[in-house]
């Protein structure tokens, strides 16, 4: 059944004008990189805000920024990454490198998630303190975004 579904992706119109177009699939990469720029970009500093670095920065008006900016960057790099796996979505299906990134980004946004849905996020928004607990999902971050670059550069190399 997946192998179906991976066949019928690959011979989707959308993915054949993209594994055809000279312009097309490089522009394509280009947005994606470009939507990694505003999620890492925007969850790195606010990580580090978390954590106590930047304390000359306000938190709370920091923070709101940059999780609307990393909110979206992570819908164009879905959008955009789910357009390039469409390429060769039965090699990609069956690349380590690939299933460890897919499972990073979804770790990380779900660990974004539960950030966002604490009591903790609310307070530090508000203007209150960086609680433990925050500090911890912020450190966790990091490590999961990071991780989630360094396995989709890995991809080409597998």
């Amino acid at each position: 059944m997946l192998a179906e579904w991976l066949q019928a992706l690959h011979d989707w119109q959308a993915a054949a004008l993209l594994r055809r177009s000279l312009y097309a699939y490089p522009l394509l990469n280009a947005t994606h990189i470009f939507s990694l720029t505003l999620l890492i970009g925007a969850i790195l500093p606010a990580d580090l805000r978390m954590l106590g670095l930047f304390p000359s920065i306000a938190a709370a008006p920091f923070l709101r920024l940059m999780a609307r900016i990393s909110a979206i960057g992570l819908a164009l790099a879905v959008v955009t990454g789910f357009l390039l796996f469409s390429v060769q979505p039965l090699e990609y299906a069956y690349n380590a490198a690939f299933l460890t990134k897919v499972s990073l980004v979804a770790l990380g946004a779900a660990n974004a998630i539960f950030i966002r849905l604490s009591s903790g996020w609310q307070k530090a928004t508000a203007g209150g303190a960086i609680s433990p607990r925050l500090k911890a999902g912020a450190a966790l971050s990091l490590v999961i975004w990071i991780a989630a670059l360094i396995a989709g550069r890995w991809i080409a190399f597998l």
